[in-house]
């Protein structure tokens, strides 16, 4: 699930080979706290789900127009400096807002439906950022994670590892709430078959009509990764997509398609159609751990998830404009 944009919030401290030598922070999802003492690769207090809850406070609050430098009696504010970034790199700046705004859904959602990982999770979760982070401390050549932090990072190190931590609950949060959500939408588990030419359309077609399995047929002719595994892809959910309409208007055990799309052709086998599972935390709880071992959250399941959470909450990005005096698009 690393892959879906709720990344940790580790340096990269490869490249750091002095004080001046500053790496830039690489995002991160959210939660909580635990004391790992230098060079120790266990949690000595872990967070409780409580602290974990919210990200790491800043060090007051921080004006508009807060000073970043001052240069030959001139100063650089905040918002020249995220302007600059924004001319420079405008796709990371979106990428990182992105991250921060999906950060505080997933924990909006979570505490819509009321989900709460035990301590144990949260512990174990803790754990691993910390142990990636002591990792990558040591190949920057240094055995003391705070040390580091401080001497050559220039960081409050307690500041930044409450961050961490917080990385590491948000992706527990972030687990259980996209998978709550595919488990309470109607859906279809399916297989498909990706074809790139015509000739391999009537190939499957052909297989098909003499009787050959699905999943024979993904493994020979489609193009889609899914055909190692016979074709078989995350849900699709019910929605105004061309493939989701195919899915519903399928029965199951049988074969819908070819459906062109983009100059390539689709076939979907229903396997079996779900109705919504919905419920307190209490009843889906079990219910979703039991499928994240199963089958742990893909791509297409968190684009899905994705997409709705941002119809259900509000989102406002306009400060970022009027904050380096660009205009919002209702003055474009």
């Amino acid at each position: 699930m690393k892959a879906w944009a709720l990344a940790l919030v580790l340096f990269g401290v490869q490249g750091c080979a002095g004080p001046g030598n500053r790496a830039r922070p690489v995002r991160a999802p959210s939660p909580e706290p635990g004391t790992v003492a230098p060079g120790e690769e266990t949690v000595q207090a872990p967070p409780s789900l409580e602290q974990a809850a919210s990200p790491a406070p800043a060090q007051g609050s921080t004006p508009v127009a807060s000073l970043v430098a001052r240069v030959a009696g001139a100063e650089v504010s905040a918002s020249d400096l995220i302007l600059a970034w924004m001319q420079r790199d405008s796709m990371a700046v979106r990428r990182t807002m992105d991250e921060l705004i999906l950060d505080r859904i997933v924990v909006a959602e979570a505490a819509r439906l009321g989900v709460y990982p035990s301590q144990d999770q949260v512990d174990a979760a803790v754990r691993r950022v910390r142990t990636s982070l002591e990792e990558e401390v040591r190949r920057a050549g240094s055995t003391n994670v705070e040390e580091f932090l401080s001497q050559r990072m220039g960081l409050d190190p307690k500041r930044y590892l409450r961050a961490v931590d917080h990385s590491a609950l948000t992706d527990l949060l972030a687990e259980r709430c996209v998978r709550s959500y595919t488990l309470g939408e109607e859906r279809c588990e399916v297989a498909l078959i990706l074809c790139a030419d015509r000739e391999s359309v009537d190939l499957v077609q052909a297989g098909l009509a003499r009787g050959e399995a699905f999943g024979d047929l993904a493994k020979a002719h489609s193009q889609d990764p899914s055909s190692v595994d016979g074709g078989h892809v995350p849900a699709i959910l019910r929605n105004n997509s061309a493939l989701s309409r195919l899915a519903f208007h399928t029965d199951p055990g049988e074969v819908g398609g070819p459906l062109a799309q983009s100059g390539r052709w689709l076939f979907v086998q229903v396997i079996h159609r779900r109705e919504p599972q919905k419920g307190p935390w209490s009843q889906m709880g079990p219910l979703v751990e039991r499928t994240l071992g199963e089958d742990p959250i893909s791509d297409p399941e968190y684009w899905q998830w994705k997409e709705a959470m941002l119809k259900l909450y509000e989102v406002d990005t306009s400060p970022l404009l009027e904050l380096v005096g660009e205009p919002s698009r209702g003055e474009e």
